[in-house]
C-alpha cells in the first residue's frame, strides 16, 4: 500500500520509516572521523612508526590491521594498552602543533548534513584522540561515540547503533558517510543508508561497496549527493 501523501509531505512505509512521494526520508547523519572528515591516516602511520623505532630502534611494522596488537607484538615490554596510550598522546600532540586537518570539503560536508538534521560522530580512535579533534576541527556533533564506548568495535554494528540511540533517531532513517570496509559494513549491519567516500584499499573492495547505497570520490561530491536526498526537515519542493 502507498503510503506517501499527495503534498509530498512525510508518510509511514507500514514498518514506522518515514517516506516521502515513495522515497526513504532520513532524519539525521553520522559520519566517520579518520579519513572521511579528517586528514589523518599519514599522521597516525608516522606515530605508530615512531613508537615502534622508539621501542626498538627501527619503525617498520607489519601492519594486520590492528596497529596496538602489532606494535605489542613488535615492541618486547610494550602491551597494546600502553601502545595506544602513547600513540594517542602523538596525536594529540600532532593536533596541538596544527600537523594535520580536515579533509577538503569536509566542513561543508557536515555544515550541509547539519542544515538537514542532526549529525553524530562516530570513531573507533579512543575518546582522549576524537574529543582533541573534534575540538580542534570547530565542527559540532550532537552525539560522538569512540572506541571507548563499545565493547565491539567496527565492523560490529554496535558503534553505529549507539549513535543513532544518542540522537533518538532510528537507524533506519539514518545516513551514514564513511571510508573503510569496516566501517561500511559496520553503518550497513546497523540498518543505516550508507554513503561511502571509499579510501583506496576500500576502492579495490567491490564486495564492501556493493553495501553503499551511495558513492563518492571525495567530501565535495559526497556535499552534493547529500544535498540531493530527502532529509525530514529540510524544506522539500
Amino acid at each position: 500500500m502507498d503510503l506517501a501523501r499527495r503534498d509530498g509531505t512525510a508518510a509511514l512505509d507500514g514498518i514506522g520509516s518515514p517516506r516521502r512521494s515513495g522515497r526513504l526520508v532520513l532524519e539525521a547523519t553520522v559520519f566517520d572521523l579518520g579519513g572521511t572528515l579528517a586528514d589523518s591516516a599519514a599522521t597516525w602511520a608516522r606515530v605508530v612508526g615512531a613508537v615502534a623505532a622508539r621501542h626498538t630502534g627501527t619503525p617498520a611494522i607489519r601492519s594486520t590491521g590492528h596497529w596496538a596488537d602489532d606494535l605489542a607484538r613488535r615492541c618486547p615490554g610494550l602491551t597494546p594498552e600502553a601502545a595506544v596510550a602513547e600513540c594517542v598522546e602523538g596525536m594529540v600532540d600532532a593536533l596541538a602543533r596544527g600537523g594535520f586537518g580536515l579533509l577538503p570539503g569536509a566542513a561543508d560536508l557536515v555544515a550541509a548534513a547539519a542544515a538537514a538534521g542532526p549529525v553524530a560522530l562516530v570513531s573507533a580512535s579512543p575518546a582522549r584522540y576524537v574529543l582533541a579533534a573534534v575540538a580542534a576541527s570547530g565542527l559540532r556533533f550532537a552525539a560522538i561515540v569512540t572506541g571507548d564506548d563499545v565493547a565491539r568495535g567496527k565492523p560490529a554494528p554496535d558503534p553505529y547503533l549507539l549513535a543513532a540511540r544518542r540522537l533518538g533517531v532510528a537507524p533506519g532513517r539514518c545516513l551514514a558517510v564513511e571510508d573503510s570496509g569496516s566501517g561500511i559494513r559496520s553503518a550497513h549491519a546497523a540498518g543505516m543508508t550508507v554513503l561511502a567516500i571509499p579510501n583506496p584499499a576500500t576502492a579495490r573492495d567491490h564486495e564492501v561497496l556493493r553495501l553503499a547505497t551511495h558513492h563518492a570520490a571525495d567530501a565535495l561530491i559526497a556535499t552534493k549527493t547529500l544535498t540531493s536526498l530527502p532529509y525530514l526537515h529540510r524544506p522539500w519542493a
